[in-house]
Protein backbone atom coordinates (compact mmCIF):
# COMPACT_ATOMS: atom_id res chain seq x y z
CA UNK A 1 0.00 0.00 0.00
CA UNK A 2 1.48 3.60 -1.45
CA UNK A 3 1.82 5.94 1.80
CA UNK A 4 0.02 9.27 1.11
CA UNK A 5 2.80 12.06 2.33
CA UNK A 6 1.60 14.09 5.09
CA UNK A 7 1.70 18.08 4.47
CA UNK A 8 3.71 20.31 6.93
CA UNK A 9 2.97 23.36 8.06
CA UNK A 10 4.46 26.92 7.91
CA UNK A 11 5.42 26.68 11.33
CA UNK A 12 7.10 23.22 11.63
CA UNK A 13 10.33 23.47 13.37
CA UNK A 14 12.94 21.02 12.53
CA UNK A 15 10.48 17.86 11.47
CA UNK A 16 13.54 15.66 11.24
CA UNK A 17 11.42 12.27 11.68
CA UNK A 18 9.51 11.75 8.01
CA UNK A 19 5.58 10.86 8.24
CA UNK A 20 4.83 8.61 11.28
CA UNK A 21 7.57 8.90 13.26
CA UNK A 22 9.40 5.81 14.98
CA UNK A 23 6.19 4.04 15.37
CA UNK A 24 7.44 0.87 13.81
CA UNK A 25 4.12 -0.81 12.64
CA UNK A 26 3.56 1.49 10.26
CA UNK A 27 -0.28 1.89 11.20
CA UNK A 28 0.33 5.50 12.45
CA UNK A 29 1.37 6.62 9.19
CA UNK A 30 -1.65 5.42 7.79
CA UNK A 31 -4.25 7.12 10.35
CA UNK A 32 -2.54 10.88 10.04
CA UNK A 33 0.06 10.50 13.39
CA UNK A 34 1.03 12.46 15.42
CA UNK A 35 2.52 15.98 14.40
CA UNK A 36 4.59 18.14 16.29
CA UNK A 37 4.85 22.17 15.57
CA UNK A 38 6.07 24.56 18.15
CA UNK A 39 4.74 28.38 18.10
CA UNK A 40 8.12 30.01 16.54
CA UNK A 41 11.40 28.76 15.07
CA UNK A 42 13.54 30.51 17.79
CA UNK A 43 13.46 32.25 20.78
CA UNK A 44 15.55 35.37 21.97
CA UNK A 45 15.79 36.33 25.72
CA UNK A 46 17.40 39.03 26.85
CA UNK A 47 20.21 38.35 29.87
CA UNK A 48 18.69 38.54 33.71
CA UNK A 49 15.50 39.38 31.92
CA UNK A 50 11.89 37.69 31.18
CA UNK A 51 11.21 33.96 30.91
CA UNK A 52 9.29 33.52 27.67
CA UNK A 53 7.40 30.49 26.46
CA UNK A 54 7.20 28.04 23.66
CA UNK A 55 3.94 26.57 22.83
CA UNK A 56 3.94 23.07 21.25
CA UNK A 57 0.85 21.67 19.56
CA UNK A 58 -0.03 18.07 18.27
CA UNK A 59 -1.85 19.02 15.10
CA UNK A 60 -2.50 14.99 14.80
CA UNK A 61 -4.97 12.91 15.16
CA UNK A 62 -2.76 10.21 17.66
CA UNK A 63 -1.53 11.27 20.62
CA UNK A 64 2.35 11.87 20.98
CA UNK A 65 3.69 8.92 23.33
CA UNK A 66 6.49 9.51 26.36
CA UNK A 67 7.54 13.48 25.55
CA UNK A 68 10.85 14.65 26.27
CA UNK A 69 12.74 17.31 26.50
CA UNK A 70 16.51 17.80 26.07
CA UNK A 71 18.61 20.91 25.53
CA UNK A 72 22.18 21.80 24.07
CA UNK A 73 24.52 24.57 24.24
CA UNK A 74 22.24 26.53 26.90
CA UNK A 75 23.97 29.59 28.66
CA UNK A 76 24.56 28.45 32.39
CA UNK A 77 22.04 29.98 34.71
CA UNK A 78 19.28 29.53 32.23
CA UNK A 79 16.57 27.21 32.91
CA UNK A 80 14.44 25.25 30.72
CA UNK A 81 11.57 24.10 32.03
CA UNK A 82 8.76 22.00 30.25
CA UNK A 83 4.91 21.56 31.58
CA UNK A 84 4.02 19.05 28.99
CA UNK A 85 3.01 15.93 29.95
CA UNK A 86 4.00 12.44 29.02
CA UNK A 87 1.63 11.96 26.64
CA UNK A 88 -0.35 15.03 24.19
CA UNK A 89 -3.52 14.92 23.05
CA UNK A 90 -4.53 15.30 19.39
CA UNK A 91 -5.30 19.39 19.23
CA UNK A 92 -3.56 19.72 22.26
CA UNK A 93 -0.88 22.02 23.53
CA UNK A 94 1.67 22.48 26.18
CA UNK A 95 4.19 24.98 26.96
CA UNK A 96 8.02 24.96 27.79
CA UNK A 97 9.40 28.17 29.79
CA UNK A 98 12.78 29.34 29.78
CA UNK A 99 13.97 31.96 32.41
CA UNK A 100 17.48 33.38 31.33
CA UNK A 101 20.50 33.48 33.65
CA UNK A 102 22.71 36.53 33.93
CA UNK A 103 24.96 34.91 30.81
CA UNK A 104 24.56 35.37 27.22
CA UNK A 105 24.51 32.68 24.97
CA UNK A 106 27.70 34.43 23.62
CA UNK A 107 30.51 37.21 24.87
CA UNK A 108 29.74 40.75 23.96
CA UNK A 109 31.38 41.28 20.47
CA UNK A 110 31.84 37.62 19.48
CA UNK A 111 30.90 37.44 15.49
CA UNK A 112 30.40 33.85 15.99
CA UNK A 113 28.17 33.10 18.47
CA UNK A 114 26.44 29.88 18.80
CA UNK A 115 22.05 29.74 19.78
CA UNK A 116 21.34 26.67 22.03
CA UNK A 117 18.92 24.16 21.16
CA UNK A 118 15.19 23.14 22.67
CA UNK A 119 14.76 20.18 21.96
CA UNK A 120 11.15 17.97 22.12
CA UNK A 121 11.12 14.26 20.99
CA UNK A 122 8.16 11.70 21.38
CA UNK A 123 8.17 8.20 20.34
CA UNK A 124 5.56 8.07 17.55
CA UNK A 125 5.79 11.06 16.21
CA UNK A 126 9.03 14.15 14.86
CA UNK A 127 11.10 15.68 16.41
CA UNK A 128 10.86 19.68 17.65
CA UNK A 129 13.63 21.80 17.83
CA UNK A 130 13.65 25.68 18.85
CA UNK A 131 17.09 28.01 18.55
CA UNK A 132 17.29 29.82 21.65
CA UNK A 133 19.57 32.31 22.21
CA UNK A 134 20.29 34.89 25.31
CA UNK A 135 21.09 37.84 24.65
CA UNK A 136 22.63 41.25 25.95
CA UNK A 137 24.07 44.82 24.89
CA UNK A 138 27.10 44.13 22.83
CA UNK A 139 25.74 40.83 22.09
CA UNK A 140 25.78 40.06 18.03
CA UNK A 141 22.34 39.04 16.90
CA UNK A 142 20.22 39.23 13.59
CA UNK A 143 23.09 40.93 11.66
CA UNK A 144 24.35 44.08 14.18
CA UNK A 145 25.61 44.35 17.32
CA UNK A 146 22.57 45.05 19.72
CA UNK A 147 22.82 48.26 21.50
CA UNK A 148 18.91 48.31 22.44
CA UNK A 149 16.86 45.90 23.97
CA UNK A 150 13.22 45.74 24.84
CA UNK A 151 11.91 42.95 27.30
CA UNK A 152 8.42 44.31 27.49
CA UNK A 153 7.40 42.14 24.09
CA UNK A 154 4.64 39.09 24.75
CA UNK A 155 6.08 36.45 26.68
CA UNK A 156 4.95 34.03 23.64
CA UNK A 157 7.59 35.83 21.52
CA UNK A 158 11.43 36.88 21.70
CA UNK A 159 12.93 40.19 23.63
CA UNK A 160 12.83 43.45 20.68
CA UNK A 161 15.03 45.75 20.16
CA UNK A 162 18.05 47.08 17.77
CA UNK A 163 21.42 46.32 16.67
CA UNK A 164 24.29 48.27 14.78
CA UNK A 165 25.94 46.72 11.58
CA UNK A 166 29.38 45.73 12.43
CA UNK A 167 30.85 47.81 9.29
CA UNK A 168 30.23 51.38 7.96
CA UNK A 169 28.97 52.22 5.03
CA UNK A 170 31.27 54.09 3.05
CA UNK A 171 31.37 57.50 3.33
CA UNK A 172 28.67 59.59 1.01
CA UNK A 173 26.90 62.70 0.81
CA UNK A 174 24.15 63.50 3.24
CA UNK A 175 21.31 63.61 0.64
CA UNK A 176 21.52 63.96 -3.61
CA UNK A 177 20.42 67.55 -3.49
CA UNK A 178 20.12 70.34 -0.86
CA UNK A 179 16.21 69.97 0.26
CA UNK A 180 14.74 70.71 3.72
CA UNK A 181 12.66 67.35 4.50
CA UNK A 182 10.03 68.20 6.83
CA UNK A 183 9.24 66.25 9.95
CA UNK A 184 12.88 65.44 10.64
CA UNK A 185 14.76 68.21 12.59
CA UNK A 186 15.92 67.46 15.40
CA UNK A 187 13.32 69.08 17.37
CA UNK A 188 10.74 67.21 15.45
CA UNK A 189 7.63 65.53 17.08
CA UNK A 190 5.96 62.49 16.34
CA UNK A 191 2.73 63.25 14.25
CA UNK A 192 0.75 62.38 10.96
CA UNK A 193 3.40 64.07 8.38
CA UNK A 194 6.27 64.01 10.87
CA UNK A 195 8.98 62.17 13.07
CA UNK A 196 10.79 62.49 16.60
CA UNK A 197 13.64 63.88 14.61
CA UNK A 198 16.41 63.21 17.36
CA UNK A 199 15.32 59.69 18.49
CA UNK A 200 13.26 57.94 15.19
CA UNK A 201 15.80 57.09 12.62
CA UNK A 202 13.42 54.44 11.16
CA UNK A 203 10.67 57.31 10.62
CA UNK A 204 13.32 59.94 9.42
CA UNK A 205 14.85 57.19 6.80
CA UNK A 206 11.23 56.88 5.48
CA UNK A 207 10.41 60.50 5.62
CA UNK A 208 14.38 61.18 3.17
CA UNK A 209 13.33 58.42 0.84
CA UNK A 210 9.79 60.16 0.26
CA UNK A 211 11.63 62.67 -1.10
CA UNK A 212 14.73 61.33 -2.95
CA UNK A 213 11.96 58.57 -4.75
CA UNK A 214 14.61 58.55 -8.25
CA UNK A 215 17.53 59.31 -9.53
CA UNK A 216 21.12 58.57 -7.56
CA UNK A 217 21.16 56.04 -4.41
CA UNK A 218 24.89 57.34 -4.02
CA UNK A 219 23.66 58.97 -0.01
CA UNK A 220 23.70 57.81 3.14
CA UNK A 221 19.69 57.19 3.88
CA UNK A 222 19.57 55.21 0.93
CA UNK A 223 22.87 53.13 1.53
CA UNK A 224 21.35 51.82 4.27
CA UNK A 225 17.65 51.20 2.97
CA UNK A 226 19.68 49.36 0.26
CA UNK A 227 21.73 46.88 2.62
CA UNK A 228 21.26 43.81 2.62
CA UNK A 229 24.12 43.08 5.46
CA UNK A 230 23.94 40.08 7.23
CA UNK A 231 20.84 38.95 4.98
CA UNK A 232 18.53 41.06 6.42
CA UNK A 233 17.10 44.16 4.26
CA UNK A 234 15.51 46.74 6.90
CA UNK A 235 18.34 48.86 7.74
CA UNK A 236 18.11 51.96 8.49
CA UNK A 237 20.28 55.50 8.83
CA UNK A 238 19.72 56.05 13.04
CA UNK A 239 18.83 59.03 14.70
CA UNK A 240 21.26 62.08 16.55
CA UNK A 241 20.67 60.04 19.83
CA UNK A 242 19.86 56.90 18.49
CA UNK A 243 23.75 57.02 17.86
CA UNK A 244 24.75 58.38 21.38
CA UNK A 245 24.74 61.06 23.65
CA UNK A 246 27.33 64.12 22.81
CA UNK A 247 30.48 64.20 24.31
CA UNK A 248 30.87 67.44 25.82
CA UNK A 249 27.35 68.03 27.61
CA UNK A 250 27.16 71.19 25.08
CA UNK A 251 24.36 69.58 23.43
CA UNK A 252 22.63 68.16 26.24
CA UNK A 253 19.34 69.42 25.20
CA UNK A 254 19.18 66.99 22.17
CA UNK A 255 20.61 63.91 23.33
CA UNK A 256 22.04 64.81 26.56
CA UNK A 257 25.33 63.74 28.50
CA UNK A 258 26.81 60.29 29.23
CA UNK A 259 25.31 59.97 32.70
CA UNK A 260 22.20 60.83 32.02
CA UNK A 261 21.50 60.64 27.43
CA UNK A 262 18.39 61.21 26.60
CA UNK A 263 18.21 57.48 24.86
CA UNK A 264 19.37 55.26 27.35
CA UNK A 265 19.92 52.46 24.58
CA UNK A 266 22.31 53.72 22.28
CA UNK A 267 25.01 53.12 20.11
CA UNK A 268 27.56 55.08 22.39
CA UNK A 269 26.49 54.18 25.70
CA UNK A 270 25.83 50.55 24.87
CA UNK A 271 28.96 49.78 22.36
CA UNK A 272 31.49 52.21 22.01
CA UNK A 273 32.06 53.15 25.83
CA UNK A 274 32.20 49.05 26.67
CA UNK A 275 35.20 48.33 24.86
CA UNK A 276 34.65 49.38 22.17
CA UNK A 277 32.75 46.83 20.88
CA UNK A 278 32.78 46.67 17.57
CA UNK A 279 35.27 49.75 15.53
CA UNK A 280 33.79 52.97 15.42
CA UNK A 281 35.42 56.12 13.05
CA UNK A 282 35.52 59.72 14.09
CA UNK A 283 32.31 60.80 12.43
CA UNK A 284 28.68 59.29 11.61
CA UNK A 285 25.88 61.06 9.29
CA UNK A 286 22.84 60.55 11.42
CA UNK A 287 19.11 61.12 9.80
CA UNK A 288 18.55 63.96 11.98
CA UNK A 289 17.95 67.31 10.13
CA UNK A 290 19.68 70.79 11.80
CA UNK A 291 16.82 72.41 12.69
CA UNK A 292 18.15 76.62 11.72
CA UNK A 293 19.58 75.30 8.41
CA UNK A 294 17.63 72.37 7.24
CA UNK A 295 18.13 73.00 3.73
CA UNK A 296 21.64 72.60 3.62
CA UNK A 297 22.43 70.60 7.08
CA UNK A 298 22.02 67.71 8.83
CA UNK A 299 23.54 66.34 12.83
CA UNK A 300 26.90 64.36 12.89
CA UNK A 301 27.36 62.11 15.52
CA UNK A 302 30.96 62.00 17.28
CA UNK A 303 32.85 59.22 18.85
CA UNK A 304 36.23 59.28 20.38
CA UNK A 305 37.03 63.00 20.33
CA UNK A 306 36.93 65.61 23.13
CA UNK A 307 34.21 67.36 21.18
CA UNK A 308 30.46 68.00 21.02
CA UNK A 309 28.22 66.42 18.21
CA UNK A 310 28.31 68.57 15.08
CA UNK A 311 26.06 69.66 11.67
CA UNK A 312 27.97 69.02 8.36
CA UNK A 313 27.10 70.18 5.13
CA UNK A 314 24.29 67.61 3.02
CA UNK A 315 26.08 68.31 -0.03
CA UNK A 316 29.26 68.98 0.88
CA UNK A 317 30.68 65.93 3.38
CA UNK A 318 31.06 62.81 2.29
CA UNK A 319 30.60 60.59 5.93
CA UNK A 320 30.06 56.99 6.75
CA UNK A 321 27.23 55.84 8.19
CA UNK A 322 26.45 53.12 10.69
CA UNK A 323 22.73 51.44 9.54
CA UNK A 324 20.56 50.20 11.85
CA UNK A 325 17.46 47.65 12.33
CA UNK A 326 15.02 46.98 14.47
CA UNK A 327 15.19 43.00 15.52
CA UNK A 328 12.85 40.49 14.99
CA UNK A 329 11.16 38.90 17.97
Amino acid sequence: MKHPVLPLTALSLSLLAACGGGGGDGAGEANSPALLVASAPSVMLAASGKARSISVTNQGTLPATNLRLNTTNVPAGTVVQSACLVDLLPGASCDILVTPGALPSAAPGNLAPVSGLVELTSDNTNKVQVQLSVITHGSVHQGGYVFALDDTTPITGGVGGKVLDPLAVSGANWSPSPDAIAGINENSTAGSNSCDGALDGKCNTRRIMAQYTTGSRDFAAALCVDSRAGGFSDWYLPALCELGYDPTGMLNGICGTRAAPRLPDNAKSRLYDQGPIGSFEAFYWSSSQVSVNAATQAHVAVFGLDSSNSAALKRVARLPSRCARDLTP
